[in-house]
């Protein structure tokens, strides 16, 4: 009997699953063997419900499957570990050059975003098992040119869950709908996105049909399968776990999402005002970007024009509703569907993400605990990343121990029923920022009591859009935010701290304004700064309204001498170096590469800006839920409002000797598609915040 068939059974000690299993490369290509190999790989074609583009049948939605051979074999029942993540198929990384292809285009009619939710099933002539399949499969289908993107390869996170495999748990990878190998057009914060995931979340629990080819002829089972699914993932691949789980799908017992999207209006526009990147305004910029079917050689050229009018189409109806919320963008609220949620979530983010922001993980808390589902976070003062870092060998430990190990514990219990302390788990785990060795454990988000700031100043302070002026740019915009006042910006300071204060939190910053300057006629002489495509660049007039006078309100701590903080050194507010600390310190298990143990390097400045947000003036409705900024207004100069500003949440411990400042400033130029030319009143005895402290 060989090493490969010996009858591998699933060991837990100290509520873990313990890496018992051997492991063989998937990336290995004509060396890979499916008859030897300690993995067995293969890819599967589930049938959705829904038909996306027009061929009557249900589209086929990719999966790629890895399982140990054990329980390929029939051994014992795995559980799987599903990553829903659209980039994993490939991608078009030509989206800029082709937002500007296509800009010229006329907008399809109504008819290129048709859906038909009543497709005729398929029939298959029979059933095989999964090692009929395995023993098929060509390593082509997972391992394979990314022709959108250079000399990328496909499923390029094959290696991300390499710990779970060694443990016997089974992994599952799908790009959805739209995608290269799947049917369909790739439709961001969709429905049929979510749905694509839910299908095969219904296949590994029994509850779908799906088939070893595209013809539909083979059908296949996931005979190897226990029917419980943990989803996982960061970003695009941390917000489809909370979107399939809104579904209450049969199967999926618990999510664990990183840096995930709660609601797509809010990740890209904040309370009626732009805050993404600004030539990534448009839903149809990633849906193209996704769009790796694209890349079809098989397609015709009439498949091909209809995924980029489906696009097209995308765009016009977005540009309808420039940055105000709308019906546009329900089926992305999933914050709108709690009520749906059916199992628990660990949910992971990083305290200074600026890509996804910390508004997101607050509202998916908020979901679950409206749902009465069990719920946990986990909050690092990192960036956009997971805290192991599979791809780059590296991972932060989390209150003296290995992510992967924490995530282990989480799913044994709910994939194998293992009864462990899982979920006496604190409500909320959170690192430090003042040591970054120290976690801080919370037994609830919300805080008890708030600090009332309030201005000082009084009259009233006029600031505009002129950066030239202001000596203001990308690189030290925080920095002069903090540190000076501007033409572009005003600060509130608050007294020295007496002792350390803790904030957690979403901080609201209240204040009257008016539009004191502008010319409204004009759209307030709009300039493309970034060099965008011209429909992105609409998005501020196309709606046909007043929209995006913007203000940026930050809350920093400032110190008269320079003291150790985690901030990004980067001017897209994207990265923070690591150091190692311990090499080789993270352990894997099995076979498998040790990762080195890293720590988050610190910067010393005078500043550090804790949390900030946006606000278009014409918004003064707008609150903290997303649906609040569906309503605008007309600004005419002089005439105030009274706005209030929630600011992303934050957990962050301001030291004695430190003050706070608020601060009320226009455009930011990191986050800025359309610079304006305006000015705007502030009444300063108005300003103040509601600042939730521990």
């Amino acid at each position: 009997m060989t090493m490969n068939s010996k009858k591998l059974m699933p060991v837990f000690e100290n509520g873990m699953a313990q890496p018992v299993f051997p492991f063989t490369d998937g990336k290995t290509g004509d060396a890979y063997d499916a008859k030897t190999s300690d993995i067995v790989r293969f890819c599967v074609y589930v049938e959705a419900n829904f038909d996306t583009n027009g061929d009557g049948k249900g589209d086929l939605i990719k999966a790629f499957v890895q399982v140990p051979r054990s329980a390929a074999e029939g051994n014992y029942k795995a559980a799987s570990v599903f990553e829903a993540r659209p980039y994993c198929a490939g991608v078009n990384a030509d989206g800029y050059d082709h937002m500007k292809e296509v800009e010229g285009n006329a907008c399809p009619g109504p008819d290129s975003m048709k859906i038909n939710y009543s497709p005729e099933p398929g029939n298959p002539s029979k059933y095989i098992s999964t090692m009929e399949a395995a023993e098929k499969a060509d390593p082509a289908d997972w391992r394979f040119p990314d022709h959108g993107n250079g000399d990328a390869m496909c499923y390029e996170n094959i290696d991300t869950y390499n710990y779970y495999l060694v443990r016997g748990f089974a992994v599952v990878l799908s790009a959805g709908v739209g995608t290269l190998g799947s049917d369909g057009f790739e439709y961001t914060g969709s429905d049929c996105e979510r749905d694509s995931f839910r299908c095969i979340v219904e296949w590994l629990h029994g509850d779908r049909i799906a088939y070893a080819d595209r013809n539909r002829e083979e059908a296949i089972r996931a005979d190897w399968s226990n029917g419980k699914v943990a989803m996982t993932g960061r970003s695009y691949a941390g917000t489809m776990p909370f979107a399939v789980a809104t579904t209450g799908v049969a199967g999926l017992e618990t999510i664990v999402p990183v840096a995930g999207i709660s609601d797509w209006y809010s990740f890209l526009n904040q309370q009626g005002a732009q805050r993404y990147w600004p030539a990534e305004m448009l839903m149809s910029f990633l849906a193209y970007f996704c769009a790796s079917r694209y890349n079809d050689p098989a397609l015709t050229e009439e498949q091909r024009q209809a995924i980029l009018d489906f696009h097209q189409y995308f765009s016009y109806e977005q540009m309808k509703t420039g940055f105000d919320y709308s019906d546009f963008w329900k089926e992305g609220n999933y914050t709108l569907k709690a009520d749906g949620i059916r199992c628990s979530a660990l949910i992971i983010h990083g305290l200074n993400d600026e890509n996804v922001s910390t508004k997101q993980f607050e509202m998916m808390l908020h979901s679950f605990e409206e749902a009465d589902r069990t719920v946990k976070v986990i909050l690092h003062q990192g960036p956009h990343i997971t805290p192991t870092m599979a791809n780059k060998g590296y991972g932060i430990s989390i209150n003296g121990r290995n992510y992967d190990d924490i995530v282990n514990k989480w799913i044994s219990h709910y994939l194998y029923d293992v009864e462990n302390d899982a979920e006496n788990m604190p409500a909320v785990l959170v690192q430090n920022n003042v040591d970054q060795d120290q976690w801080d454990e919370v037994d609830s988000w919300e805080t008890e009591r708030d600090y009332e700031f309030c201005s000082s100043l009084t009259g009233t302070t006029v600031i505009d859009t002129d950066w030239e002026k202001a000596g203001i740019n990308k690189e030290n915009f925080d920095e002069r935010m903090s540190l000076l006042d501007s033409n572009m910006n005003q600060r509130y300071f608050s007294n020295k701290a007496a002792d350390d204060l803790t904030i957690q939190g979403s901080v609201c910053v209240k204040f009257d304004a008016a539009l004191k300057d502008g010319d409204a006629s004009k759209n307030f002489e709009p300039e493309n700064i970034n060099d965008v495509d011209r429909l992105s660049f609409e998005l501020g007039s196309a709606s046909g309204k007043m929209d995006d006078v913007k203000l940026t309100v930050l809350l920093c701590d400032v110190a008269d001498e320079e003291f150790p903080s985690i901030q990004t050194v980067d001017p897209e507010r994207n990265v923070i170096p690591v150091v190692v600390r311990n090499k080789g310190g993270i352990h894997n298990g099995g076979d498998l590469p040790d990762f080195d143990q890293s720590v988050f390097e610190t910067v010393n400045r005078k500043y550090c800006v804790i949390t900030r947000a946006y606000i278009d003036l014409c918004n003064p409705e707008s609150g903290y839920a997303p649906e609040t900024s569906e309503n605008s207004i007309e600004l005419v100069p002089g005439e105030k409002h009274s706005y209030n500003v929630y600011l992303n949440p934050a957990r962050y411990t301001v030291e004695a000797g430190h003050r706070l400042a608020v601060v009320i400033g226009t455009e930011d130029p990191v986050n800025c598609l359309i610079h304006k030319k305006y000015s705007v009143e502030i009444d300063n005895a108005s300003v103040k915040a509601d600042i939730p402290m521990v």
